[in-house]
This record gives structure tokens, C-alpha cells and sequence, in this order.
């Protein structure tokens, strides 16, 4: 299973921990099809392990938020 990261820096300012199967996420690809091109957020990943995620989520500087692990 993959882990993806939404960092988003205006509505919430937070990294987002996603699984890769999560309806939001689609395995980084996004619900929206990424049609605000990266203006409220991005996304990181893939990462193997919960751990490597969240390892990186912290490195964003933004509070993290494990949305569906």
C-alpha cells in the first residue's frame, strides 16, 4: 500500500497523510484532477510506510493530519 501527502498552505495549512486507494487521493492523482494547478496545495509521495510518510509530512513545517490511516 502507498501513502500520499496533500500539503496544503491556504485553507488549513497542513500536511495530509492519505493510503493511495483513498477516493480523494487516487494515488496522488487528486479528486480534482489537479484543476487549481497546485494554487492551494501539492502533493508528495508515493511512500511505502505510514512511518515514511508521516516522517515527511512533518518535514513540511505544517501540522499533520492522518485523514485515513
Amino acid at each position: 500500500m502507498n501513502y500520499y501527502i496533500y500539503e496544503n498552505w491556504t485553507a488549513e495549512n497542513k500536511g495530509v497523510i492519505h493510503k493511495g486507494s483513498c477516493g480523494y487521493c487516487k494515488e496522488g492523482k487528486d479528486c480534482h484532477e489537479n484543476s487549481l494547478k497546485n494554487r492551494n496545495g501539492q502533493w508528495h509521495g508515493a511512500f511505502e510506510s505510514i512511518e515514511e510518510a508521516e516522517g515527511a509530512a512533518i518535514e513540511t513545517g505544517r501540522s499533520v493530519c492522518k485523514h485515513c490511516v
